[in-house]
């Protein structure tokens, strides 16, 4: 199966300034200019130049992959969304992954069921 980031498409996501400026921690006006790239936002700081954020470090990525997973029509396609998921793990917050893992559950068990009976 191909790459997570073949199924996700971050061009579709609504990114504003506020939004990099929380995840990076600072204030927004310190960020001169900002663009999304294929695999990365580049974020030109203030007193820091380019900088590089991952997508899946933004909430959109979780939201898609929360997505994909809810959407996975049987188990095969389920197990090997969350293999590609796992593949890039260290990506992710603890958080996200916690998160993501609830979700693979939940599905994985309607899908389960839906097989059983």
């Amino acid at each position: 199966m191909q790459p997570l980031r073949h199924h996700i498409n971050p061009k579709t996501f609504v990114i504003t300034l506020r939004q990099i400026a929380k995840l990076l921690k600072i204030d927004p006006r310190r960020i001169i200019n900002w663009e999304k790239w294929h695999n990365v936002l580049w974020v030109h700081i203030q007193g820091l130049g380019g900088y590089f954020v991952s997508y899946r470090k933004l909430e959109q990525w979780i939201v898609a992959c929360s997505t994909l997973i809810s959407f996975c029509p049987n188990l095969d396609v389920l197990n090997a969304v969350w293999s590609m998921i796992l593949r890039e793990d260290q990506r992710y917050t603890e958080d996200a992954m916690w998160r993501l893992e609830v979700i693979w559950e939940q599905r994985y068990k309607y899908l389960l069921d839906r097989q059983l009976s």
